[in-house]
């Protein structure tokens, strides 16, 4: 990890302006050999830091043979939305820890594969979803379903769901909770599912309870961010803990003074994508908590997490009783307008606030295109009323929540 990672401040030192600069003001010698604590005083980057520095965060010279330039966003636990930039080399890293995952975990690869998550408007949308032959590019498998959460209700999931007959559903750990106290209040049994996969947030164990114990498989988690895709993932043989995906990403546990946590001790999540030469993911500050457990009995070697302490997210209520999951973070408002945070509140079943942290007032027609195209994602005739604001709270808890709803239960 430490010589791939001198690799990767060697590259950005040399064709990011941004973090060319950083570099040199930490005065670390790049051409020593890397070590842990000569690593850890490279600064931690923030999403502030990588809105703040824009396109100057980029590298001038990616790598040819990496392939294509890709495009992700997220929002993580911090409500500020991130645009990464990725490569064809990220996204082969991608595949072969998603096959690892389903190799551990022994699943049946000619079953049939449902993925429920937030897709862009129009795709994989209810009641059909969308069908593909595969669900990996390596093995023979059996077909692959998606359904878009994003722009259907938790009762068309539930539809599509025992059309479809899915053995394996990959979805938000929020989704499957919502979907498991619909069909207790349906009496729906799934006696054909064989285990559920979260991804995205961070699970609770509240949440697993609920979902295990109802629908009567196991929950088989992975702990990810669109930035840097697999970060850590439920090991098979001790479900209690996390094994770090340590061929494609660094990850690290720091106090609020930004030294390394002990064993037992919750702290700050800061990743380093190892394979990303496109934008320097280089001990970013991912906005979760976690803890570093004692290495694992099951003998895979890779570190093993304990806990990961993520968001709250709500779902978006209908009058109709019927909850969508708002997947805002994918819309790249802030490519309309430079959008630093935002917290969306669902006041009523008709009126919704978005309060905006903006780099500077709306210009032209930024506000109606912004409005336009968060209306068109929820798919319902809301009152939407966008709020500019100079800061955004935390809850007491000291978490961020995104989406809030305020309708009762």
């Amino acid at each position: 990890q430490m010589g791939q990672i001198g690799r990767l401040l060697k590259h950005f030192r040399d064709t990011s302006p941004f973090y060319g600069e950083r570099l040199m003001a930490t005065g670390i010698d790049l051409e020593k050999p890397l070590d842990i604590d000569r690593f850890r005083t490279v600064p931690a980057l923030t999403r502030e830091d990588i809105q703040n520095a824009g396109d100057a965060l980029l590298s001038k010279k990616i790598p040819k043979d990496h392939g294509r330039l890709l495009t992700a966003s997220s929002s993580g636990s911090t409500g500020r939305p991130v645009t990464a930039r990725k490569t064809d080399v990220n996204q082969t890293f991608h595949r072969a820890l998603n096959l690892r995952n389903h190799l551990w975990h022994k699943r049946d690869l000619s079953a049939k594969f449902a993925t429920i998550r937030g897709y862009d408007p129009g795709v994989a949308m209810a009641p059909e979803g969308k069908h593909s032959k595969t669900w990996t590019s390596v093995y023979r498998t059996g077909p692959s379903i998606q359904l878009n959460s994003a722009h259907c209700t938790l009762g068309e999931q539930v539809h599509w769901i025992t059309k479809e007959r899915p053995p394996y559903i990959l979805s938000y750990p929020t989704n499957l909770h919502a979907l498991a106290l619909r069909c207790e209040e349906l009496g729906l049994q799934m006696p054909w599912l064989k285990a559920l996969i979260t991804f995205s947030e961070a699970l609770s164990p509240g949440q697993r309870e609920v979902i295990e114990g109802y629908f009567g498989v196991p929950v088989e988690d992975m702990y990810s961010a669109a930035e840097v895709s697999m970060i850590a993932v439920q090991c098979p043989d001790d479900p209690e803990n996390y094994h770090v995906q340590s061929e494609n990403v660094l990850m690290e546990v720091v106090d609020d003074d930004g030294a390394p946590c002990e064993i037992g001790e919750t702290g700050r999540i800061l990743v380093t994508d190892l394979h990303n030469f496109a934008m320097p993911f280089i001990r970013y500050e991912i906005g979760d908590l976690a803890v570093f457990g004692a290495p694992c009995g099951c003998g895979r070697g890779l570190p093993a997490v304990c806990r990961v302490f993520g968001r709250v997210r709500n779902m978006l209520r209908l009058e109709s009783g019927e909850q969508i999951f708002p997947d805002i973070a994918a819309l790249h408002l802030n490519e309309i307008a430079p959008l630093r945070q935002y917290q969306m509140i669902q006041k009523s079943y008709s009126d919704i606030e978005m309060k905006l942290n903006l780099a500077r007032p709306f210009e032209g027609d930024e506000e109606a295109r912004m409005r336009k195209m968060i209306l068109d994602a929820l798919g319902q005739p809301f009152n939407l009323h966008l709020v500019p604001v100079e800061d955004i709270p935390r809850h007491s808890s000291g978490k961020f929540e995104d989406f809030i709803s305020e309708v009762p239960a």
